[in-house]
């Protein structure tokens, strides 16, 4: 294999502090939210577990307005949070480009106009809007819960425990996957604009697709690593029924459901002067090969046919 040139290793080595950087905001986006979420149930139980034992003194409505109170305050503070983050999720897309271009002499930055914010804005409402649905379905279960005990068909105590799951994982995994996925779509959109502004200074201005690493990821995405299209240019994924095109790889706000959420990949800009092995893919590691069958059979198909590397 040819030892990259000088200004490939400082344009990866850029690239790769980036997606550190990303990597850390993702994960500060989930935490946060996800801690306001565990501080309301600890106050909902808290006041569950003041109310009397016999449920006939139980006053129903002014208990679901206690706790709608509450949920209402949490997923507030979350949308408030999810806002900075996604913030920093579009600077961060933009300086996806913008860095590691002028790594190699491209000073891009200080000759393109501004990214249009308006698209960041409607994608930060709604992302406010789910988070705040997260908190009212976690309400009307608790409702029903709730009275069940008030019609005498459920102890307050089976009435806690359910409230208790209700507000566990549940609620958290619909949390964590909404700031994900959307966190991860802002970035995307970001690099992806920049991206296209750039190319007409940088000849050559492409980007690739690089697989989230997942034990257990999407076949098709794990097909895609390493294909490289010019800027302003869809991704051709192979797909069931028909193949997909997708400009954000896959973070693509028309893309199917299915393709988008929890999903990791990226897309990253690439220089069409710098030689890759179609497709280019990243060996999959031992324990990816070790526990999914459909990983193994791709890396061998991909090895006979000269695509992939040991």
């Amino acid at each position: 294999m040819a030892t990259k040139s000088r200004p490939e290793r400082e344009f990866e080595a850029e690239l790769t502090q980036r997606l550190r950087e990303r990597a850390r905001l993702l994960l500060t986006g989930e935490t946060q939210v996800l801690q306001t979420l565990v501080d309301a149930r600890a106050q909902i139980l808290a006041t569950l577990a003041e109310l009397p034992a016999d449920w006939q003194q139980w006053h129903l409505s002014r208990l679901l307005g206690q706790i709608e109170d509450v949920l209402s305050g949490a997923t507030g503070k979350a949308g408030s949070l999810f806002e900075l983050r996604m913030q920093d999720a579009w600077r961060m897309g933009e300086d996806f480009i913008d860095k590691p271009l002028a790594r190699i002499g491209y000073q891009v930055e200080m000759r393109l106009a501004q990214l249009d914010v308006g698209v960041l804005q409607q994608m930060r409402a709604f992302g406010k809007l789910r988070l705040k649905d997260v908190g009212g379905e976690a309400l009307r279960k608790i409702g029903r819960q709730l009275g069940l005990v008030t019609i005498g068909t459920q102890t307050p105590f089976e009435a806690i425990k359910a409230v208790q799951a209700a507000l566990g994982a549940e609620s958290a995994q619909r949390a964590t996957t909404i700031v994900r996925t959307e966190l991860g779509r802002a970035f995307a959109l970001a690099a992806e604009e920049r991206l296209t502004q750039a190319a007409p200074l940088v000849p050559g201005l492409g980007k690739q697709w690089r697989r989230s690493g997942k034990t257990h990821s999407r076949w098709n995405h794990d097909l895609m690593d390493g294909q490289v299209v010019e800027a302003g240019k869809p991704f051709k994924v192979p797909n069931p029924g028909g193949g997909i095109d997708l400009m954000l790889c896959p973070h693509d706000p028309k893309a199917p459901a299915e393709q988008v959420i929890n999903c990791g990949c990226i897309a990253i800009p690439h220089m069409k002067s710098w030689k890759v092995v179609t497709p280019g893919a990243k060996p999959f590691t031992e324990l990816e090969l070790k526990l999914d069958a459909r990983k193994a059979a791709l890396d061998k198909a991909a090895k006979e046919a000269g695509r992939r590397q040991e």
